[in-house]
């Protein structure tokens, strides 16, 4: 089975705290985290990933979000979270007739790409030599949840093939489950087929309009496999939106860490 490099692994001692912390800081890392979460919703393998969670969608991104800064900031505090969130995942390696990469390097692949995204939707796009070493950086974050090193995707062109084989899945350019090469175009899905927009639960006022604007910083591919179809907003529009927001880690009950 083929594996990927590992030489973007970040060695001991690197520090984290630099570029992630920038990327993870404020709201927008929430949002780009409840978009992702939206994307595994129309995967088939990594729906049945996220249905094993019981807490609400804005529960499971309040959690991921505090992870992930903790990751590069309090590598003590991010070992605690990231066993609890195992605890509640189980097996999170799944793979489809044996191909890689399996589902936890797809649900890593699909937040990395989300967040830089929602970066770029915010006006804090990273230079492409910046984006490259933040993909490097998160594989630390991706092996605390159990993600095997060599499954990772270890540059943005692995993240977006990665990102294209969900997407593939999800449109039925392949047969379900199937994640084969990247190349052949995908179709559209038959409104019947049309995955039910998840709801955010009982979640708090920031949350829901983090919920919305997670829909609206979806790819257009995916908003359209969604019944209702989240809300589009044009680049000024999300960029005052996601500026916007007020602190998410607050309104789920987390202490803002510095």
């Amino acid at each position: 089975m083929p594996v990927r490099p590992s030489t973007s692994l970040p060695q001991a001692g690197d520090s984290l705290a630099g570029l992630s912390a920038t990327l993870h800081r404020g709201p927008v890392l929430e949002v780009a985290l409840l978009s992702a979460g939206l994307l595994e919703e129309l995967h088939p393998l990594l729906r049945q990933l996220a249905a094993h969670d019981p807490r609400p969608r804005w529960q499971r991104a309040a959690a991921a979000g505090a992870l992930l800064r903790a990751a590069g900031t309090d590598p003590c505090r991010a070992m605690v979270l990231a066993a609890r969130e195992r605890a509640v995942d189980g097996d999170v390696h799944v793979r489809a007739d044996g191909a890689d990469p399996d589902t936890a390097a797809l649900r890593h692949a699909l937040r990395v790409s989300c967040v830089l995204r929602a970066a770029t939707a915010a006006g804090r796009a990273p230079a492409p030599p910046d984006a490259q070493r933040y993909v490097g950086e998160q594989r630390s974050s991706a092996v605390l949840l159990g993600a095997e090193p060599d499954d990772l995707p270890s540059c943005l062109e692995e993240v977006e093939a990665d990102v294209e084989r969900v997407r593939l899945d999800a449109t039925g350019a392949r047969p379900a489950g199937a994640l084969s090469a990247v190349g052949s175009p995908g179709r559209r899905v038959p409104a019947g087929r049309r995955v039910p927009l998840p709801a955010l639960g009982d979640a708090p006022g920031p949350w829901r309009r983090a919920g919305e604007l997670a829909g609206a910083l979806l790819p257009g591919w995916a908003r359209e496999l969604f019944a209702p179809a989240p809300d589009e907003l044009d680049g000024p529009q999300l960029r005052e939106a996601l500026g916007a927001l007020p602190s998410l880690e607050a309104a789920a009950g987390f202490r803002p860490r510095p």
